[in-house]
């Protein structure tokens, strides 16, 4: 579904220079509103989750500030003409935690070398935030293993690589974490993966 012909002017003669960031906005809202939500929203990322049924458009998930869920729920209500939007589960914490502060390492293991490198692209495309690192470890890396991790979670990332064939290895920022692992376990289907405790960001 695309904006109604009723748009004003100005707004159709801006279209071909329209921000790039909103390009992908409306035709994200388009693939929703074409009953194809599958891809995150290229803003917000996997943080949002959408479903439209019957003229309802149901958003869910965490935000960051009130101002990203204002700015949300304003796409939501422009692209949904006479539907209705419930966004009662599209929350932001009331006490969000402090960037920068703490930095958290996840270690997940692939039972293909070439299906590692195909994951931190995908989590390097699908992720809001960047990385501050990301490592692919093969087996017998043993010495990348002690550059990487702390000395206590070395003997268990070196097991996992006996059993599989490559780790790959990133450090996020610990706000972030979560939403990092979430990809790393349910998108990529890791067949192992484990959150080392945080550390003082350097």
């Amino acid at each position: 579904m695309r904006r109604s012909a009723s748009r004003p002017q100005n707004e159709r003669e801006r279209g071909n220079s329209a921000e790039p960031a909103q390009q992908l906005v409306d035709a994200w809202f388009d693939a929703v509103l074409a009953g194809e939500a599958d891809e995150p929203h290229p803003i917000y990322g996997d943080r949002v989750k959408v479903k439209f049924t019957d003229g309802l458009m149901t958003l869910s998930g965490d935000l960051e500030l009130e101002r990203d869920r204002e700015e949300l729920l304003g796409q939501a209500r422009q692209r949904i003409g006479n539907g209705a939007v419930d966004a009662s589960n599209l929350r932001v914490p009331e006490r969000p935690e402090q960037r920068g502060v703490l930095d958290q390492t996840l270690i997940s293991a692939f039972d293909e070398p070439d299906v590692v490198e195909l994951v931190r692209n995908f989590v390097a495309h699908r992720s809001r935030r960047k990385p501050k690192l990301q490592e692919i470890v093969q087996s017998g890396d043993v010495d990348r293993l002690r550059q990487l991790l702390p000395e206590a979670f070395v003997q268990e990332a070196q097991k996992a690589l006996e059993k599989h064939k490559a780790l790959l290895i990133l450090r996020v920022d610990e706000t972030d974490a979560f939403d990092f692992r979430r990809l790393l376990e349910e998108d990529t289907r890791s067949t192992w993966t484990i959150a080392v405790p945080p550390q003082v960001s350097a």
